[in-house]
């Protein structure tokens, strides 16, 4: 694995209500190179004013790789290379859905769009050429096998595999880039949709088969269903797969940041940055994080800036209550364990929900 490309400022923004402010774009710069994100995706050269002003001021923000995407046409490449990227995201369908209803051409013209585009610019700069397969996972792969040789015969550094439509499983994602691994000598990155609830799944599954690069966004942000969400991806590689070059803590400031420039709630059920994914009312699970907490927390609260939190209900244990009670400055030996937890319980059923502190302890007093 040689790096995460965060795409929030240009795949996230696309998603539709979703516009951020060039201070707002800076300060997400930041907070991503606090994590320790190697390459971020700054947005579309052409025809957008805001960029040349965004791209100098994100030099001075990150030491981060900065990229910029545009189409195969000489025109649009031209204005892109003008900025000075340090990566050119050059982008084309590959899908025959695409190239014959989207494009109105054919095979032939894709590869020669592809080699012509990716010489062109191997031509005028030596700056690393990242060429984008747009539906990949709808393509016939042996064509795909051909984009990627004439992309390399070209001068290419990178392919980036699409999953546009997001209806791959992590196991054809898998095998797909196995396959690609052993007939490209290129970079593989891959784009993952999160249509069919895969995308970080299939983000994952693609470095475990080798994949150089995956594409994320912050909160998942992006068209339809969205992205490989940044977190996820993130909290995965280094608690799961040893990845210490990233930080957790700046992910939760982060996330709630984009999630409010962006108008888009997080849920407080949010894997990694929710609210309420340490809250727990469950009397077998409090029981068990009593003891250890490893049995039922695959982090720890704090390394994510949260707090664990147990509510107490119907559900509850004696175990769980007494750990309640006694957080709350109630004398274990001076109650009746059982006779209260009986009482929860009633109550509980009875309200349809947990209990507030305050209504434990007006049980807790009524069974003095």
């Amino acid at each position: 694995m040689k790096g995460l490309v965060d795409t929030t400022l240009r795949e996230g923004e696309q998603a539709a209500y979703v516009y951020f402010e060039p201070e707002q774009k800076l300060h997400i710069i930041d907070l991503l190179t606090q994590i320790g994100i190697e390459e971020i995706e700054l947005g579309v050269a052409v025809k957008n004013p805001e960029i040349k002003e965004l791209f100098y001021q994100a030099k001075k923000h990150t030491s981060a790789r900065l990229s910029l995407w545009c189409r195969c046409l000489p025109a649009d490449i031209d204005e892109t290379l003008a900025l000075g990227p340090d990566v050119i995201a050059i982008s084309v369908p590959v899908s025959d859905i695409h190239i014959e209803h989207k494009l109105k051409k054919s095979r032939q013209w894709v590869l020669e769009t592809v080699s012509r585009s990716v010489r062109y610019i191997r031509g005028r700069h030596n700056l690393y050429i990242s060429l984008g397969l747009e539906d990949a996972s709808r393509a016939e792969l042996e064509f795909v096998k051909q984009v990627c040789a004439v992309a390399q015969r070209a001068g290419a550094n990178r392919i980036r595999f699409a999953d546009t439509l997001g209806i791959l499983s992590p196991l054809e994602m898998y095998h797909i880039v196995k396959e690609l691994k052993v007939c490209c000598s290129l970079d593989i990155g891959v784009h993952t949709h999160n249509d069919f609830g895969m995308a970080t799944a299939n983000a994952i599954s693609a470095l475990q088969a080798g994949a150089d690069f995956v594409d994320v966004t912050v909160c998942g942000l992006g068209e339809r269903a969205g992205n490989t969400a940044l977190e996820e991806v993130v909290a995965f590689l280094v608690k799961r797969m040893g990845k210490e070059c990233y930080r957790l803590s700046p992910l939760r400031p982060l996330c709630h940041y984009v999630a409010d420039a962006a108008r888009v709630p997080i849920s407080p059920k949010k894997p990694i940055v929710g609210e309420e994914i340490f809250t727990c009312e469950s009397g077998i699970h409090i029981d068990g994080i009593l003891k250890y907490s490893q049995t039922y927390e695959p982090l720890r609260p704090e390394e994510l800036g949260l707090k664990r939190k147990f509510l107490i209900g119907k559900k509850a244990g004696e175990k769980a209550l007494a750990a309640k009670l006694a957080s709350l400055g109630i004398d274990l030996n001076t109650i009746h364990l059982e006779e209260i937890l009986k009482r929860v319980k009633i109550t509980s059923s009875s309200l349809n929900r947990c209990l507030t502190d305050e209504e434990l302890l007006q049980i807790v007093q009524k069974a003095a």
